[in-house]
């Protein structure tokens, strides 16, 4: 027998379908513990049926616990009486001591269920004892699994799945299909004995064993009696196993089932009666409840890229975001969420999914580093391969509940979360996430007349469009594929000359698009076509903004290219089809480079602002596609979703906006400010979107990773460590690092080049004259226009405390962070001037407890507490806070704690903490 009994195949692991897990199949322990309650006595009885829900849902704590990896948690829920000897097995000790003294180390391995419940038994009369009712419920649920696995026949058994004959499959099939086909009637037929105290929990459990394995001879039978046919070669499942099996084997075994499960609630409940007496009959609150219930609870984390509390709250008070104001209004609502050091999108993610910040969950950067590699060698941020610290899709899946994750930072590549095992199991069972960025780099464009080389049209597959006069044709080369055009003049358009363009793949003018030319803001004027992308289908959006009727002037904008990836094969087939593909980014950054046209700033009439809107617009639509998809056609219990806005948005507009800022345009800007407004409209329109799906049923958390900051000039810390003589560059103008000492990466961090490091040159006892030479080289610094220090501080996360304040660093991290002085933003490129004037713009980085980097955050729905002023909180306190209200544990190495005011109903004043205690430690 292996050293961890493994699951039947059909049963798979205990994250399965709830159907299909554990002893009794989750069902099953369910039903156990629920009517358990009933055979209590009067005055034991009140604690436990106000909180009967708690107590049902958590009896299957330990299956979960086992399948999240805890270390000895498999043999605590089985014994394998056989293995022993013969019945009634004399040589098998009931001191667990001298059993393995007997048979060797290697016998706990083949169970240990009646020890089990007597450490249980001994934990819940001590809490008892202690008058503890929120521990000595958690302590009751998780007996009644154990108790309720003894009763289970197969649990007793070395054959516990038929598979030493014949027979794989019947640890799922006996102890949870009959159970979960039949649950209706088990719930209305089962009346357990009255509680009677079993005596001595070992001898107890141990008479139970000796029930449970002669019952697992009969049921051995029962199943070869009601097979028919074979199992033929071609065909998935397992032919013997039909809908006619199981109506054979219900007609033997409904009796024994029902009777197992009786006595497994009466056994539960006389457990619970001899513990508290043993305690001393204390008198207990029977008031007390547990206020939020696993299962009982949705909950929607939709995060908002960018939007921080000072500028929401502006475009709420201004009435611009009136669908966030009504999620406000009927809930709690932080005044500023404190982010993460530095403020970027992957590391403000990392902080709200996982409870912890930079330096425990690994996720330091947009760009991060790992230990030992070159110091110019960076790792994605947004990648789930640096991430260290259990994110909260996983934590929900580890405790029983369906998570779909709809768009979210470290989520991609899934393995982690699945078959790879980082955080203790595989969950692949529980979870549905879809990722569409971590793919394709490639950006949006805008192709002009000179660009597509319009010619006289050539030979097609099939007749051309009907058209009056000339027809052109132009190809496209998109990624390896190509997109071959026309432009002719469509008989049924008034317009005389080119007025029509179609798109197709193939030369096929049977299956392709077509667009006309349609003023900026027109409406469902995008048109996709779905191209073989990356071994998967993706979508690229065209929109033709403007076709001159001589074909002289043309802008044909087309999206980026997103590939949609799914955990799940099938999952990801149907959501590319409902919503037509992912799309992660508009037009602001082409919009910025004159793409669509000159902006405001440049002399445009509002054109290209239009235009970006519109592509603004087209993202939020695709975001809600996909949300309505993760919705409506996936099970959950909590959905996490993303917007990219406002954040594009504000890199490109804000610092135009700001009359505070050198040189600043007020007319520009009265100009620019409404297309802003109308881009928070859009961005509550999806809150709005949101929200009404939710109703009053389900909670809706919208949180931000950060905010932004105006700025018009640039630093780069590398050409101050050049002219400091502590980085150097070789003859093609790359960073040589057998002269390099110091480093300023992409992830916004200083790195010493030391010599733990490829390519280091710094030895131990020089790294701390490095950070000095860099410290002062930086602080140095000033802005050659106004001779005012760029660089106000620079901190060293390994000086810093582990109190309440954001911490940076980390394995993943940098060695030193910089505090610039507001208006400035920081740049990796080694040269150019180390302070000059940029363009006005927006950009996070800087200080967590600056008020402009203070992120947003509101809540509202069951359980939450309304009207509600939070305050000022931490990013790290949204998950535990989110977790409280699913009624499960925090993440596993979260270090945030609840946001108590948010709750409209208190937690208990010490929660539960043995299922925290089980979780495995971070690998």
């Amino acid at each position: 027998m292996p050293a961890v009994r493994p699951l039947a195949a059909a049963t798979a692991l205990v994250l399965a379908l709830p159907a299909s897990a554990g002893a009794w199949g989750f069902t099953g322990h369910r039903l156990v513990n629920d009517k358990a309650v009933d055979t209590l006595p009067s005055d034991l009885r009140a604690l436990f049926q106000g909180n009967r829900a708690w107590l049902a849902e958590h009896s299957i704590d330990p299956d979960l616990w086992r399948a999240a990896g805890v270390e000895g948690e498999a043999p605590n829920h089985f014994l394998d009486m056989d293995a022993f000897g013969s019945y009634p097995f004399p040589a098998l000790s009931h001191v667990e001591k001298e059993h393995l003294a007997r048979h060797g180390a290697d016998a706990r391995e083949k169970g240990r269920v009646p020890w089990r419940v007597a450490e249980v038994y001994a934990e819940l009369v001590a809490a008892f004892r202690a008058s503890d009712e929120a521990r000595a419920l958690e302590k009751a649920a998780a007996l009644g699994h154990y108790v309720g696995d003894a009763h289970v026949p197969l649990h007793a058994a070395l054959n516990y799945d038929g598979q030493l004959s014949g027979q794989q499959g019947l640890h799922n099939r006996w102890e949870s299909a009959l159970v979960e086909n039949n649950q209706v009637q088990l719930a209305e037929s089962l009346l357990p004995a009255a509680a009677r105290p079993p005596g001595p929990p070992i001898e107890a459990v141990f008479a139970v064993l000796l029930e449970s394995f002669a019952h697992s001879v009969e049921v051995l039978a029962a199943d070869k009696a009601s097979v028919r046919g074979r199992d033929y070669a071609e065909t998935p499942e397992d032919d013997r196993y039909d809908r006619g099996y199981y109506s054979r084997m219900q007609a033997r075994e409904a009796e024994r089932v029902r009777a197992r499960l009786s006595a497994a609630a009466s056994a539960v409940g006389g457990f619970w009666l001899q513990a508290w007496e043993e305690a001393g009959r204390p008198v207990l609150d029977a008031t007390f409840r547990f206020p939020y219930v696993r299962g009982k609870t949705r909950a929607v984390l939709a995060t908002l890229d960018g939007a921080g509390a000072s500028l929401v709250d502006a475009a709420v008070a201004r009435g611009l975001m009136p669908q966030l104001a009504a999620l406000r209004a009927r809930g709690a609502v932080a005044r500023g969420v404190l982010t993460s050091l530095p403020a970027k999108t992957a590391v403000g993610h990392a902080a709200l999914f996982t409870g912890t910040w930079a330096d425990d969950n690994g996720v330091a950067g947009n760009d991060v580093t790992f230990p030992g590699r070159r110091v110019i060698d960076t790792v994605s941020g947004y990648s789930s391969t640096v991430l260290l610290a259990e994110p909260v899709w996983v934590t929900a899946a580890r405790q029983g509940l369906r998570a779909t994750v709809a768009s979210a930072t470290q989520v991609f590549p899934f393995g982690p979360f699945l078959h790879e095992r980082r955080f203790g199991g595989d969950y692949g069972r529980n979870l549905v996430l879809f990722d569409g960025y971590q793919n394709l780099e490639a950006a949006e464009h805008a192709y002009g007349a000179q660009d597509l080389a319009a010619r006289p049209a050539g030979a097609w597959l099939g007749p051309l469009p009907a058209h009056h006069g000339e027809v052109r044709e132009f190809r496209l080369e998109e990624f390896g594929v190509t997109v071959d055009g026309l432009l002719y003049d469509d008989p049924g358009d008034a317009v005389a000359g080119f007025d029509t363009m179609y798109l197709a793949l193939d030369r096929d003018p049977a299956a392709g698009i077509t667009l006309k030319p349609a003023p900026a803001g027109s409406k469902d004027a995008f048109r996709a076509l779905t191209l073989g992308l990356g071994g998967a289908q993706a979508a690229l959006n065209f929109r033709l903004f403007e076709l001159a009727p001589d074909g002289e002037r043309i802008v044909l904008y087309r999206t980026a290219p997103h590939v949609l990836r799914a955990s799940r094969p099938e999952v990801e087939r149907a959501a590319q089809a409902a919503t037509g593909g992912f799309l992660g980014n508009g037009a602001e950054w082409l919009y910025e480079k004159g793409g669509l046209g000159p902006t405001l700033w440049e002399g445009g009439d509002g054109t290209a602002e239009e235009r970006m809107l519109e592509t603004v617009s087209l993202v939020i639509r695709q975001f809600e596609r996909l949300a309505d998809f993760a919705w409506d056609r996936t099970d959950w219990d909590l959905l996490v979703t993303y917007l990219p806005y406002p954040d594009s948005v504000f890199h490109v507009w804000l610092g135009r906006v700001d009359a505070s800022l050198p040189g600043h345009d007020a007319a520009v800007a009265a100009r620019l400010r409404p297309y802003m407004d109308r881009a928070l409209g859009l961005i509550d329109g999806f809150v709005g979107h949101l929200a009404g799906r939710a109703g009053e049923d389900v909670v809706l958390a919208v949180g931000a990773d950060h905010g932004l900051a105006s700025t018009h000039a640039v630093v780069r810390p590398n050409v101050l460590l050049r002219e400091a003589g502590l980085l150097a560059l070789d003859a093609d103008g790359r960073v040589d690092l057998a002269r390099t000492r110091a480093y300023y990466a992409r992830g916004h961090f200083l790195l010493v080049n030391r010599q733990a490091r490829s390519g280091g040159i710094v030895a131990p006892a020089e790294e701390a004259a490095v950070r000095r030479q860099a410290r002062d080289a930086l602080l140095r610094v000033r802005d050659p226009a106004t001779g005012q220090a760029v660089v106000l501080a620079v901190l060293d996360p390994s000086a810093a405390g582990r109190g309440d304040s954001p911490r940076a660093g980390g394995p993943h991290g940098g060695d030193l962070y910089l505090s610039l002085a507001p208006g400035y933003e920081a740049s990796s490129s080694l040269r150019g001037a180390a302070v000059e004037a940029a363009p006005p713009g927006g950009d996070h980085f800087f200080d967590a407890d600056r008020p402009e980097m203070h992120a947003s955050f509101a809540m509202a729905g069951p359980g939450v507490a309304r009207g509600t002023d939070l305050g000022l909180i931490r990013q790290i306190d949204v998950a535990p806070t989110l977790c409280a209200l699913l009624g499960i544990d925090p993440p596993a190495q979260a270090t945030g704690r609840v946001i108590a005011p948010a709750l409209a109903h208190p937690l208990p004043s010490a929660p539960p903490p043995s299922s925290r205690d089980a979780v495995p430690a971070r690998r």
